[in-house]
């Protein structure tokens, strides 16, 4: 019986690692520059944490244990809450403003789909202590400096935004209040139903003109569309979310930046902006979303603190790097591969081996005393750099041979300067 990885759970091997390893990177690389130092978190948390300001979707989606004693404990399906939890133990101790990423994994019990697995990785950045816009915009202009990091620009995604203010306001002369926060959780999933079925959950709602929420959603556009929002009816709470969004829009790119009214983020802790990046095509799931999320700290036993973050998903945005050719050909092999010619030069080999590692280089050697020309196959098949011959004969002149394998060019080198 061969056994099988879990369904939705991916294996990684040497070459998906490394791509994965060299984007992690690319993601930490950037977000240091903005300011952000990174933290970690356990895979496990109590499940009335992520239970607490979750919405009713993701609840569904944990993967939770086995009650043993009094413990319920559940998989991370984020790193936001986590990273709140983390803040709210250090918040009298620390300076404000906080800001924090982390790179790993977490866990929703969801159909897979391509671009999306049960287990999967994101970059998530966590901001905690101002409420101003630049927050905000730092968020956003971070998410573009990722992008561009690996060869995505203006021409290939667009970052699509809102205000949860702005269409909770909107939508409060459409439906009972008690309502509007299902009726957000409807718009956010509206591109992935029918408008028929759109209509029917709205109805379920006792949503008043459900053109008129059809209206409110269909804008989109350039920061000039916020032009059309202001001939909408806004009470106190869409101004306030208006103004938030063209505060933040002042201080973002705007070539990559899409208004949206039907961008709403599932997730039920967002109080402010939000915002999600697609491929310009709409090929390909989120590449990454967020925004901000004023009540969560407080929700968690800490003093009321402003928070804004977002995450980029792995997964999603390796599959579009893939297929549009941007992802360069990563090194895997070892800089060295040390070939003793026979048995006599082994113990010589190990010691000429832990002599370059001593120099801060990567190198492998035979461990299967195989014949030369099979040492030379096998170097080349794990894409080592040079190949370092020990025999006999050099090493009566105190030195050893190094072959590039790419070039074939070859060059005796003393023991002493190896």
């Amino acid at each position: 019986m061969k056994y099988q990885p879990v369904k939705g759970m991916d294996d990684f091997y040497p070459k998906e690692f490394a791509i994965r390893e060299w984007l992690s990177n690319n993601l930490a690389q950037e977000a240091r520059k903005f300011g952000f130092t990174q933290v970690s978190s356990p895979a496990l948390e109590s499940l009335k944490l992520l239970t607490a300001k979750s919405g009713d979707e993701v609840k569904e989606q944990i993967f939770f244990t086995e009650k043993k004693g009094s413990e319920e404990l559940g998989m991370r399906f984020d790193l936001t809450v986590p990273m709140t939890r983390m803040f709210v133990a250090k918040q009298k101790e620390t300076q404000k403003p906080v800001k924090w990423f982390a790179i790993a994994p977490m866990w929703r019990y969801e159909a897979p789909q391509k671009g999306r697995a049960r287990e999967f990785m994101q970059l998530s950045v966590e901001l905690f202590g101002s409420a101003n816009p630049e927050a905000d915009a730092t968020c956003i202009n971070l998410i573009i400096a990722c992008m561009e990091k690996v060869g995505l620009t203006s021409k290939e995604i667009t970052i699509k935004i809102n205000n949860r203010k702005l269409i909770e306001g909107l939508l409060a002369e459409l439906v009972p209040e008690k309502n509007v926060a299902q009726l957000v959780q409807l718009i956010d999933k509206s591109a992935k139903i029918s408008s028929e079925e759109f209509a029917k959950q709205a109805k379920a709602l006792d949503v008043k003109k459900i053109e008129d929420v059809q209206k409110i959603i269909s804008v989109k556009g350039g920061p000039t569309v916020l032009g059309k929002v202001k001939e909408f009816k806004l009470n106190a709470i869409a101004k306030k979310g208006l103004d938030e969004l063209e505060s933040t829009l002042a201080l973002v790119d705007k070539k990559y930046i899409t208004v949206d009214l039907s961008i709403a983020r599932g997730l039920a802790y967002y109080t402010g902006n939000v915002y999600e990046c697609f491929d310009k095509e709409g090929k390909y799931r989120a590449l990454a979303g967020g925004g901000r999320y004023d009540e969560l700290v407080r929700l968690f036993g800490g003093d009321a603190t402003p928070a804004t973050g977002f995450a980029i998903g792995l997964a999603p945005i390796t599959v579009m790097l893939a297929e549009k050719g941007l992802i360069p050909k990563l090194t895997m092999g070892p800089e060295y591969y040390v070939a003793p010619v026979d048995e006599k030069v082994l113990e010589k080999s190990l010691e000429i081996a832990q002599k370059i590692r001593s120099q801060g280089k990567s190198v492998d050697i035979d461990l299967l005393r195989r014949k030369l020309n099979k040492q030379f196959d096998y170097a080349n098949s794990i894409g080592a750099e040079k190949i370092v011959i020990v025999g006999e004969k050099d090493l009566a002149l105190n030195q050893v041979t190094v072959r590039e394998l790419k070039t074939g060019k070859e060059e005796k080198v003393a023991l002493n300067k190896i």
